[in-house]
């Protein structure tokens, strides 16, 4: 996804040794690349992520920066960070968007895009 010159990239993956299946708690991590395409730094501010579970039960995260950073990310640099979902089910999804402002001072939303959390059991 490609928003304001800044491309998110996600890739999933269920963490079984932290998941407990008798608990009905999974958990899966996410790399998440934050590019910027632009010509200007920009400074990702806050994260807001929507996360659904396989039961259809929806939650939404809101918080400052990302694993407690507010990055910033200069022209043609990425962003990398990880973090973990924790959901009742094994399976679910989540996406969202980035508040992020530019160097004039201006803030602007950027869509992180939509992406399964599924563990490999349920995979067909």
């Amino acid at each position: 996804m490609k928003k304001n010159n800044i491309k998110i990239d996600i890739k999933s993956e269920f963490v079984p040794e932290l998941s407990n299946n008798e608990d009905s708690l999974f958990y899966f991590s996410y790399k998440v690349s934050i590019h910027n395409l632009g010509i200007n730094k920009v400074q990702l501010l806050s994260r807001h992520w929507n996360i659904k579970d396989g039961l259809g039960r929806k939650k939404a995260i809101n918080g400052e920066g990302v694993i407690g950073k507010k990055p910033i990310i200069d022209p043609g640099e990425s962003y990398k960070y990880k973090s973990y979902c924790p959901l009742k089910t094994e399976f679910g999804s989540m996406d969202g968007f980035y508040t992020m402002k530019d160097e004039e001072g201006n803030l602007f939303k950027t869509s992180i895009p939509h992406f399964g959390l599924i563990s490999p059991e349920k995979i067909n």
